[in-house]
């Protein structure tokens, strides 16, 4: 014989929750996705762009390797030695590259001029495309020095208030403007 236990609460109400408790809970969920769900996003974002700082920095001691070997910076990414079979498109993410490789969402490139030689990696595409970094050789800069880069112009631009992107993620400090970008430091 079984026996069904009901919970019974004084003057005959029923167990249960109120509309009123309800939209309360669903308040409080929408309350804490709308705090939470910037701070993911900026996470992520955060995440692919440390790994683009990697391939950056291992290019740049590839640039900087075959600047001390033959005392001229490379023109193109055939001249380093590295692998770079992920790396197939073109796109570029600024205008007067030297060389491009992409692979759908960043780009790759080398400038060999003598004011700005280096290498730039830049976002083509996603809520923060035209932001990027880039690895100065030699320069009006350091050398050796990585800057985080909005693009403004001659390229693919970032189109969101300057600092959106290198402040609130990097907390990297505005630094000057040049040639269709502004620049920040690296801390």
């Amino acid at each position: 014989m079984s026996t069904t236990y009901q919970k019974t609460f004084p003057a005959g109400k029923n167990a249960g929750f109120t509309l009123i408790e309800l939209l309360v809970v669903v308040l409080i969920i929408g309350i804490l996705s709308a705090i939470a769900l910037p701070q993911y996003t900026k996470a992520v974002e955060k995440s692919r762009a440390v790994q683009a700082l990697a391939v950056l920095k291992s290019f740049g001691q590839a640039f900087q390797a075959y600047y001390m070997a033959n005392g001229d910076y490379p023109t193109s990414f055939d001249q380093l030695d590295l692998d770079m079979s992920a790396w197939t498109g073109n796109e570029k993410w600024y205008a007067n590259a030297t060389d491009t490789l992409s692979n759908g969402e960043w780009s790759l490139q080398i400038i060999a001029d003598d004011a700005s030689a280096g290498v730039f990696v830049g976002r083509l595409t996603g809520e923060y495309k035209g932001v990027g970094f880039g690895f100065f050789g030699k320069t009006l800069y350091d050398t050796d020095t990585i800057l985080c880069l909005e693009r403004t112009g001659s390229g693919v631009v970032f189109g969101k208030t300057p600092g959106d992107y290198c402040t609130k993620l990097f907390n990297a400090p505005y630094f000057h403007a040049y040639g269709g970008t502004r620049a920040y430091r690296m801390p």
